[in-house]
């Protein structure tokens, strides 16, 4: 299942990041995209944004993060920084800082180009260059690093941060199989089999509730994860919110709130890192009981604190 998240939030993500990333390419700029199955009656690990019980699965929160206003992308093709302003106006005195770190969290590179500024709707590619380990071929074991890209603005807040997991053994496709046909054919796959050997790590979470309205209702609440371990990733955390009780306790049986939209899921921390996520749901979605939110990651236990309604 964790796997499935993963691969899905990856190449939905990269769908939608590639159209942007490539407007401007001459003479063959991008022009449109389609997204095939926005949902399915059934339950399915492929494709679809969001479940049929309503859950919203790791594509959803890769598209979502692909199309944000303002986005700092990793070009996977060419391996540099490409900012987009999507807004109606314009933007300046942006920075962008692109950080490499293996699977250890310890920093290998780390970039900054500042005083940028954007035009509505423009796209602007080869903003950085992040140096990554180099490339391998079997039988050379494969590594996994990652690279982290944070957009910020003129006061140094935070507009987008945005995380790739990549092996140094890449997708190579075999293009004369490829054209032609409905599907790619590859000669090389990405080795990210090191991601299993992540230790576990550990996280804090605190999360508040407020009258105050959102896209899935009249409620929100607010959600902080700290990686709390010294040393160790947390990889592709998940935050749900569920019916629960005042001490924390999540209700047996079907207990998430399919009228929930989250603002940001799926983050990977590094350690002594956080991250603030929100969420809006329904009063009547709570059944009369307490939101509790549940966090979970690839290598991190699920925890679940209470966020009460005040």
């Amino acid at each position: 299942m964790q796997e499935a998240q993963v691969q899905d939030y990856e190449n939905v993500r990269a769908q939608f990041e590639a159209f942007v990333d490539h407007v401007n390419n001459t003479p063959l700029p991008s022009t449109g995209t389609i997204y095939w199955q926005l949902n399915k009656g059934w339950p399915t690990l492929l494709w679809s944004l969001y479940n049929n019980d309503g859950d919203q699965a790791g594509s959803y929160f890769g598209a979502q993060e692909a199309n944000r206003s303002l986005h700092a992308i990793y070009a996977l093709d060419n391996g540099t920084i490409t900012l987009d302003n999507l807004t109606g106006a314009s933007q300046s005195g942006l920075s962008v800082e692109s950080k490499v770190y293996n699977l250890a969290g310890t920093v290998l590179d780390d970039q900054t180009a500042s005083n940028i500024a954007l035009t509505s709707q423009q796209v602007l590619n080869n903003v950085l260059t992040p140096k990554v380990p180099a490339a391998t071929t079997p039988p050379t074991p494969a590594s996994v690093y990652f690279v982290e890209v944070l957009l910020r603005n003129g006061s140094g807040v935070v507009l987008d941060r945005n995380v790739y997991w990549l092996s140094t053994q890449q997708d190579i496709t075999n293009w004369s199989s490829t054209l032609g046909n409905p599907q790619g054919t590859l000669s090389q796959y990405a080795d990210l089999t090191s991601l299993q050997t992540l230790p576990q790590s550990s996280i804090s979470v605190t999360a508040a509730t407020a009258h105050q309205a959102g896209p899935g209702g009249d409620l929100t609440t607010t959600v902080t994860v700290t990686n709390t371990s010294s040393s160790t990733v947390s990889f592709f955390l998940r935050a749900d919110v569920r019916r629960g009780t005042a001490s924390g306790q999540e209700l047996p049986g079907d207990n998430e709130l399919q009228s929930s939209i989250w603002n940001g899921n799926d983050i990977t921390l590094w350690p002594g890192e956080s991250q603030t996520l929100t969420v809006s749901y329904t009063t009547a979605d709570l059944q009369g009981n307490t939101p509790v939110i549940s966090v979970y990651g690839w290598n991190v236990p699920k925890i679940d604190v209470a966020a009460p309604v005040p």
